[in-house]
């Protein structure tokens, strides 16, 4: 076997160990998860990139359709097991830590350390977290490091740029990137940066012709459906889980907007993946010295991304996109959008240390070959979060959950096909109750807005649950509070308290109705 060859196997081993032992075999608790997996189903099944909701199957736009459709192919093959699906990010996760390696260890002449950096990341939690739950995340980082492999091998082509077929995979890995995620913006940038800066016009010209090419047909099926894209209003949404919450009226408003958003996934992002064992309250803002170890923490992965010459402004383009997006869209998230770049994190900020170091100690720049292996000293603290995190794998669900699908399976088994049920989570409800239409009730304070809405979805069951969400509180308990005549007691559930209610249309109709009346009495 070459000597090049066994540190990537290596870490293949010790990759393969810690994700064993974080892997968590079920259904992840985010909606998301639900959602992309029967988008999947819809797709595997010929029912086309559609939703099932109170009218019918309708085109399907919250997420871009690339990492559904990867799915859709396995489960077209009979693969439909949550354990295989899981594993697939795993592995994606893995692919995209052996490219980064690949090009970073070509590039900067020291193996050690792309080689200490991607293996680092195989312990940060939160990328474990992401890399065994069924979400786009890994999909979108494998596409952005084969576009930093495949732009790396450009550097070194010596034919025209139409013979190297690298070129090519530049732009489907780009193309790809956006499919699966919004963001892929970015890696747009980082591609027309790199031919830019290199003079390279017509790489630039074709490469961004052919990725707005290949996005036509999906900005057609939106066109011919009426799909407008939701992320314009995110951007001018403060809070969207809030409705009634002041929307960006303003140039001050956007920028503590973005102020605020700098501060969750940049300052407290960054610093929660590179450093998962110190405590980061992502409730307050960022004191006067957090904001500033938080910058450090940024310079030194910007002057790391300055060592990889050939990629430097790939991977400093790209980092600004991300991180403008990061601003742009809404917080409350913490470090779940940072969680795709972190790879690139990981490899910059290292390299950024061992640059400073070795200029510190220009005397010695010979003896400090071998330092990167002294940054992987870092899994030790490293491993009590990642223990924590294995411990929970390990756990059944939370009693309120376990209450929650326990309703969603007796509905699937007694209640008729189509039936219509309103609740916090649909995704995760018709996860277990595929034959039952979940759907989610209006985010209004207005109680009767909020009934009118039940009646508009046909709404005919309702569970109220105590997921933890705020909204089941502030939206939905108080409209029944309010009008316990019209949710009769089907089921309840102890510890915690959890009840399916019978939704009254008829009784529901007649009191809307008197009210209306008698609003319009004159007084």
């Amino acid at each position: 076997m070459k000597k090049n060859y066994w540190l990537p196997l290596l870490a293949g081993i010790v990759f393969c160990i810690v994700y064993v032992s974080a892997f968590d075999s079920k259904l992840d608790l985010n909606g998301d998860n639900a959602a992309y997996l029967s988008l999947a189903r819809s797709l595997a099944e010929g029912e086309g990139y559609t939703s099932l909701t109170v009218n019918g199957r309708v085109p399907a736009s919250q997420f871009p359709p690339a990492y559904s459709a990867f799915l859709s192919v396995f489960l077209w093959l009979g693969i439909d097991n949550l354990i295989v699906l899981k594993a697939l990010n795993g592995i994606l996760l893995a692919a995209s830590l052996l490219l980064i390696y690949m090009a970073a260890s070509r590039m900067g002449g020291n193996r050690a350390l792309p080689f200490a950096a991607t293996l680092l990341v195989a312990f940060c939690p939160e990328v474990q977290h992401f890399a065994n739950i069924v979400m786009s995340e890994m999909l979108f980082l494998f596409c952005t490091a084969l576009c930093f492999f495949a732009c790396y091998r450009q550097t070194q082509a010596e034919r025209p740029f139409w013979r190297s077929p690298w070129f090519y995979v530049v732009i489907l890995a780009t193309t790809a990137a956006y499919y699966t995620r919004m963001v892929g913006l970015a890696l747009v940038l980082a591609v027309l940066v790199f031919y830019l800066l290199r003079k390279e016009w017509w790489q630039a010209a074709v490469s961004l012709g052919g990725v707005v090419l290949l996005n036509v047909p999906w900005a057609v099926r939106n066109a011919i459906h009426g799909i407008e894209s939701r992320y314009f209003g995110t951007i001018m949404t403060v809070n969207p889980w809030r409705p009634e919450a002041a929307q960006v009226a303003s140039v001050g408003d956007l920028v503590e907007k973005m102020l605020h958003n700098f501060d969750e996934t940049v300052i407290k992002g960054f610093r929660d993946l590179l450093f998962p064992f110190l405590p980061i309250d992502y409730a307050a803002p960022s004191s006067f010295w957090a904001v500033v170890g938080g910058l450090f923490v940024v310079a030194c992965v910007f002057y790391g991304a300055w060592q990889f010459k050939p990629l430097r402004w790939w991977l400093m383009a790209y980092l600004v996109g991300q991180i403008g997006l990061f601003m742009l869209w809404h917080g409350g998230n913490g470090v779940r959008y940072v969680v795709p770049v972190a790879p690139f994190i990981y490899l910059c900020f290292y390299a950024g240390v061992y640059a400073a170091v070795r200029q510190l100690l220009r005397q010695w720049q010979a003896r400090l070959a071998a330092l990167p292996y002294a940054f992987l000293l870092m899994i030790l603290p490293m491993l009590a979060p990642l223990q924590a995190q294995a411990q929970a794998a390990k756990m059944p669900y939370p009693p309120a959950y376990a209450n929650y699908f326990a309703i969603a399976k007796a509905m699937q088994e007694q209640a008729p096909e189509g039936t219509v049920c309103c609740c916090r989570k649909p995704e995760l409800f018709s996860y277990y109750a595929p034959g039952v239409v979940a759907t989610r009730y209006k985010y209004t304070l207005d109680a009767d807005e909020l009934i009118q809405g039940l009646l508009d979805q046909g709404v005919e069951f309702v569970v109220l649950e105590q997921l933890g969400y705020s909204s089941t509180y502030r939206y939905l308990y108080p409209a029944i509070q309010r009008n316990p005549q019209l949710f009769p007691v089907v089921w309840h559930l102890k510890n915690p308290d959890t009840y399916l209610l019978r939704f009254d249309r008829e009784k529901a109709q007649k009191q809307l109705a008197h009210v209306e009346e008698t609003a319009e009495q004159p007084a």
